[in-house]
């Protein structure tokens, strides 16, 4: 790779990516940042003079060309999805995004001389799994999304080999911290009771394994600038079971309002799941990753980011 490396990062507007390309601009790496064709870009703000930003539509094959030759990366992480922050029923455009865009970029990065691609998947590529979801386990996605993330990592991993192109597929867990999307579970409880508003839950004894967003960064740059992993599946989570129910409570720890959460007061979703945790010794043993956040520590960076905001706003 060159010195400093050029890392591509695509969704570089959303969560994860701004994480992403913050964390590499830190480390000192030459970052394209491409977001969609409306994406915002506050969450690129306090790298906006360090990072060279490029708007892309993934799935427009010109646009994908036009932006890798010009960018010529030595490394990309890929984190444009569709149905990520809430569901999405248009299979047609979970397709289109999720699974045959991979595939293209993989085939442009190879022509441009890009030694490595990192696919970000879901653990809703497991779908009915049950207990540690481990990478050797097969996958049972029961909705289109998850359907679309398996195959966009496939697509993309047959694609790179064909053209020499290194390439890991990491799939994340839920993913929470400073800058989620205000419609998520974490940043929607902070908010209100740091309102002092009511929050109506469901009895919360969905189980999931909350990954801190700073730490998936670390898994996802890791593995773009590592040698030597190719065709790598691991998944990206803490490998702890932590129900909604707990998630809330530590939240009023920090935030106060214990008497403002109303569990039981929304009924479950269909196909809720209460059995959920990542296997994590694959991404230890090929990556040396390992989640350092505690669950207490990462609210509470998380509650004092929102604190932030509200007094500015204020």
């Amino acid at each position: 790779m060159s010195v400093p490396p050029r890392l591509l990062v695509t969704g570089a507007g959303g969560f994860v990516g701004g994480a992403v390309a913050s964390l590499a601009v830190a480390r000192g790496l030459d970052v394209v940042a491409a977001v969609g064709p409306h994406s915002r870009l506050d969450r690129l703000a306090p790298v906006a003079r360090d990072v060279a930003v490029v708007r892309m539509d993934v799935t427009d094959a010109d646009a994908v060309a036009a932006t890798v030759a010009s960018a010529r990366p030595d490394a990309c992480v890929h984190l444009a999805a569709a149905g990520a922050v809430v569901r999405e029923d248009d299979v047609g455009l979970l397709l289109a995004t999720n699974a045959r865009a991979p595939a293209r970029l993989a085939r442009e990065l190879a022509r441009a001389g890009c030694a490595r691609l990192v696919t970000a998947g879901s653990s809703s590529e497991y779908g009915t799994a049950t207990g540690a979801m481990d990478e050797a386990s097969a996958c049972d996605p029961d909705d289109p999304y998850g359907v679309a993330k398996l195959a966009g990592g496939l697509l993309a991993r047959v694609v790179a080999r064909e053209h020499g192109l290194e390439s890991a597929h990491l799939r994340l867990f839920s993913v929470y911290g400073p800058g989620e999307d205000p419609r998520r579970l974490v940043p929607t409880v902070i908010h209100n009771l740091l309102a002092r508003r009511p929050v109506e839950l469901t009895p919360g004894g969905q189980v999931r394994d909350f990954v801190y967003v700073d730490d998936v960064a670390e898994a996802l740059l890791g593995a773009a600038l590592r040698p030597g992993i190719d065709g790598l599946t691991a998944n990206v989570g803490t490998g702890v079971q932590t129900t909604v129910r707990q998630l809330c409570l530590e939240v009023a720890a920090l935030t106060g309002g214990h008497d403002l959460l109303r569990f039981g007061a929304v009924p479950y979703r269909p196909g809720e799941r209460f059995t959920w945790r990542a296997a994590t010794e694959h991404a230890a043993s090929e990556l040396g990753w390992r989640a350092r956040t505690t669950l207490r520590e990462g609210l509470r960076r998380t509650v004092a980011a929102e604190r932030g905001v509200e007094e500015l706003a204020a």
